[in-house]
């Protein structure tokens, strides 16, 4: 019982520091800044920020959601990224074999990441897109190697497919539809999770922006809204993946 105590704990403490790490990598990679050096800091008055002000979920609820050196209000998403990888982390570990584990807390801090950089920047980093494309080279050598052509040919179909719709959509639009970075992302989705699935992902997706859409134009009546498409092919991922595992659904051709 104290072993399982402890291991929980650990898993929950992993979690949130992972999640504290992620909100460096949200802030930092799309102003091309180093995510080592320096040390957590005040974004706006760039004084460096001590540990114990420093704890996931924990220092912004004691400092009332505001800086302690200027008083400035703590963006919400910082509690937010830390609750869902502790998530993420609670539930890969109550659900998945270790190996598994491993490959979907990379891939799915990674989609959270590119959540948050794309749908606030319109930014999806490059290194994250090839992190996740080696994580799922790793992960087909270590696990099975039979799917491989599958999802080979559901990259090159899918990333093929779009950028072709895109480069037309263009053309006659005269402005850009998507990003190399959409078209990168969706390839890479695809390598992970099949042709079907991917297919499943993209349309589930692109309802959501719509209504997404069509619910900020209402509240705003904004003539000009554009939302991001990565955002939502991160997030529907990472949440039908969940549901496809924790329902033992197969959508798979081979």
């Amino acid at each position: 019982m104290l072993f399982n105590l402890l291991y929980n704990l650990l898993v929950i403490v992993l979690g949130l520091s992972f999640g504290s790490f992620l909100n460096v990598l949200i802030y930092r990679l799309p102003k091309e800044q180093s995510i080592v050096f320096p040390a957590s800091y005040c974004p706006r008055c760039n004084k460096s920020i001590k540990w114990f002000h420093n704890i996931p979920i924990l220092s912004f609820i004691l400092l009332m959601g505001k800086s302690n050196c200027c008083k400035t209000k703590i963006s919400l998403r910082y509690p937010l990224v830390e609750f869902i990888s502790l998530s993420l982390w609670v539930w890969s570990f109550s659900n998945l074999e270790l190996n598994n584990q491993i490959i979907f807390l990379i891939m799915s801090s990674c989609l959270v990441v590119i959540l948050f950089t794309d749908y606030n920047e319109y930014y999806i980093p490059l290194e994250l897109n090839i992190i996740m494309l080696l994580t799922c080279l790793i992960n087909f050598y270590i696990n099975d190697f039979s799917g491989f052509k599958y999802h080979v040919i559901s990259l090159f179909l899918l990333s093929s497919y779009f950028f072709i719709l895109m480069s037309v959509i263009n053309y006659f639009l005269k402005k850009e539809s998507m990003g190399y970075g959409d078209i990168i992302l969706i390839g890479v989705i695809g390598f992970w999770c099949g042709l079907i699935d991917s297919l499943i992902i993209i349309f589930v997706a692109s309802i959501f922006s719509i209504f997404h859409w069509f619910f900020l134009k209402v509240l705003s009546k904004n003539k000009d809204i554009i939302l991001p498409f990565g955002y939502s092919l991160s997030l529907v991922t990472i949440i039908l993946y969940i549901i496809k595992f924790t329902l033992q659904i197969d959508t798979n051709l081979f």
